[in-house]
């Protein structure tokens, strides 16, 4: 699985309903705000209209408390206090009591509805105090006039109306609200005591201002609250709904993310997801298998894919049925490929098992015979990567010539192949830009005079860091991952560039042959591909010799026979190597125009009827004759061999016993003895 799917998936399967609760506790936090707010700014404003209310009335009280008050008795005079009286009884529903008081806070007269305990009141307030309590009286110049004294001091006339402040603390600490109550609290009204200073030091006068709430107000109040208290219900209604359908949703996604689309049970993601947490527990040892039912494809073929599916489908039911009770899981990959994680005890009994399984299987379709290929990977740790066990019983399967119900274990050579098979991908492009790959020459010498007549092209890794790389450890796994092309692509650039600076230098050039794999016969225009290769560096197309394996004619036979004739007719000669070794031999020289075959060396090793191997040697010589073909014997090591093939009037020989595969510079000398020593004599003798 790429990292893009995967974070995908794990953002559908991490599906969150936190936002939804933030957005549901957001919304209803601001509205209960909202709401706050607006109570707040109405209460605000009656407590603006409280101190606004009457004005002139307190600024006559206060100027002739001013007027009126002797210091020396201190007392008021009685044509004052009637007045003020008066004021009261006439402005009773706006002025509720007033309170001569001095800097200290004594009360020094009161009139109309004071407090009870007012001695203590006043004793005990401070202005930190009121503060705290949410009264705040401050002294800030607000609008005076300045006039001169008696001496050179200048003295600022207060303005008492405008000099109050009337300040509601946020911060109301309500465990701790006995002079609020005082100050703001008469039946049926809001009040408010304010404190006006006069022009005489020493005298203050306290007044309490009363607003009545009218019936249309407090309906209003009401009212407001009956509509936010029904917009707050419908807003928790709809979070709440979003909230529910959230959930809803997270468990369709959740179930949609672990849905296999063909039998509708549980997919590799959930598989992962639920092995982990079996595998974290650790109660019980446990084992990835994986299951595939061969043929698949052959199946579909014959009964239509409908069935097939049904048949998954019911693969599927039947393993669910044979492991949810033993708290083991199961799920359907891909194609016919089934994994489960089964409880472990040992390998013979986990065979029993699977034979058991394998067996229930064929019994979903008793009529039809199915085969299965089973393969496991042992989990060692609470830690293993699923995904990665999965991938490494699958492995275990590739490793099946043939399908049994038989269990293959994943093992430590299976491991250290996958671990070469990645590095080999990793290195095999930088390897080809720095030329680790090397051509080396096998020679293939005449029956007859016994002497150097042709020679193929193997290429030979030379790794830097491990050194000398067998063909058969990195061949395999090109031609699996496509690679090969480029490799070979590369083995006839360098052929081509050699028989070109051979041909420059005078010496007589021999045909030497050059692999082109199974893979290359896909393109349509591979003869035209060769010729360029061959043709940018002007060598003549006789002294190349191509090799196809007869895998290749497995393939598309029509596009291989046409590119074969396309070849021929540009001057190439065309050969088949291990001539012999598959089933379609005869076929394949009916089919294929070729100019050589190569006998493969199987035919000549390990023989334990020799009369018999020779015959069918001598008769495939004779029949490639007659249809006008070279004959090579490749893998050739005794003297018996040698003189056998010369009898039978094969053509060339390669093996061990003339020559194994050579470095250029060994070829050369080989091939080129004379133009080897007289290159050797020149440099010594400039040395």
């Amino acid at each position: 699985m790429s990292r893009k799917k995967e974070k995908k998936l794990k953002r559908l399967r991490r599906i969150s309903i936190v936002p939804q609760i933030i957005e549901a506790f957001v919304v209803e936090s601001v509205i209960i705000v909202i709401a706050l707010l607006a109570l707040g700014f109405d209460l605000i404003s009656d407590n603006q209209n409280l101190i606004a209310v009457s004005q002139k009335t307190c600024e006559r009280i206060v100027n002739q408390v001013q007027a009126g008050w002797d210091t020396s008795s201190a007392k008021l005079n009685s044509n004052v206090a009637e007045q003020i009286n008066n004021y009261l009884l006439y402005n009773s529903e706006t002025i509720g009591g007033i309170a001569i008081i001095d800097d200290d806070r004594n009360v020094l007269a009161e009139y109309g509805n004071v407090i009870e305990n007012k001695k203590k009141f006043f004793r005990d307030y401070s202005k930190r105090k009121l503060y705290k309590n949410g009264i705040y009286f401050v002294d800030e110049d607000i609008d005076y006039e300045e006039r001169e004294d008696s001496g050179d001091n200048k003295i600022k006339k207060l303005n008492p109306i405008k000099k109050f402040i009337y300040f509601l603390n946020p911060k109301l600490n309500f465990a701790d609200k006995e002079y609020f109550t005082w100050a703001a609290s008469i039946e049926g009204v809001n009040a408010v005591w304010i404190m006006f200073r006069t022009d005489k030091p020493g005298l203050n006068v306290a007044i309490q201002k009363k607003f009545n709430q009218s019936q249309m107000r407090s309906d209003l109040h009401l009212f407001m609250l009956i509509v936010l208290g029904i917009c707050f219900a419908f807003i928790v209604i709809y979070e709440n709904y979003k909230f529910v359908i959230s959930i809803a949703n997270k468990i369709k996604v959740q179930k949609i993310v672990y849905t296999d689309a063909t039998t509708g049970g549980h997919n590799k993601d959930f598989f992962i997801f639920k092995s982990s947490k079996f595998i974290k527990r650790r109660r019980r040892r446990y084992v990835i298998v994986y299951l595939r039912m061969e043929k698949y494809r052959n199946y579909i073929t014959a009964y239509g894919i409908p069935e097939g599916e049904n048949l998954m489908e019911d693969f599927y039911k039947l393993l669910l049925n044979m492991t949810q009770k033993r708290n083991e899981t199961v799920a359907h990959l891909e194609k016919s490929d089934f994994v489960l994680l089964l409880h472990f005890d040992n390998e013979d009994l986990l065979n029993i098992r699977m034979q058991t399984i394998t067996q229930a299987l064929n019994d979903c379709r008793p009529n039809q015979h199915l085969y299965f290929s089973v393969g496991a990977c042992r989990i060692n740790s609470k830690l293993d990567n699923i995904e990665e066990k999965i991938s490494n019983a699958a492995a275990a399967i590739s490793k099946q010539t043939n399908p049994t119900n038989s269990v293959f274990w994943f093992d430590e050579a299976m491991r250290e192949e996958q671990i070469w098979e990645r590095r080999v991908e990793d290195d095999m492009e930088k390897a080809l830009e720095n030329r680790e790959f090397q051509v080396y020459l096998q020679p293939k010498y005449s029956t007859k005079k016994e002497q150097l007549s042709a020679a193929e092209a193997l290429v030979r890794w030379i790794h830097p860091e491990y050194g000398f790389v067998s063909p058969g450890r990195f061949i395999p796994i090109f031609e699996k991952n496509g690679f090969i092309i480029k490799l070979d692509d590369f083995m006839l650039t360098e052929i081509s560039k050699l028989q070109a600076q051979w041909l420059a230098e005078g010496k007589k050039l021999v045909p030497i042959s050059v692999n082109v794999s199974r893979a290359h016969f896909s393109r349509y225009d591979l003869a035209e591909h060769i010729c360029s290769i061959v043709d940018t560096y002007k060598v003549p197309h006789e002294f190349i010799e191509l090799e196809l394996t007869e895998s290749a004619f497995f393939d598309d036979k029509q596009l291989l026979v046409g590119t074969v004739k396309k070849l021929k007719s540009y001057g190439f000669k065309v050969s088949m190597d291990d001539f012999g070794a598959g089933y379609s031999s005869l076929n394949s020289l009916k089919e294929l125009p070729l100019d050589i075959i190569k006998l493969d060396a199987q035919f000549f090793r390990e023989i334990d009827d020799v009369k018999r191997a020779n015959l069918i040697v001598s008769d495939t010589i004779k029949l490639a004759k007659k249809l006008g073909m070279q004959i090579v014997a490749e893998g050739i090591e005794t003297r018996e061999q040698v003189d056998f093939l010369a009898d039978q009037h094969c053509d060339l020989i390669q093996g061990y016993y003339f020559a194994k595969p050579l470095p250029l510079g060994e070829f050369i000398e080989r091939a080129y003895p004379s133009s080897s020593k007289s290159s050797k004599s020149s440099k010594s003798k400039k040395a």
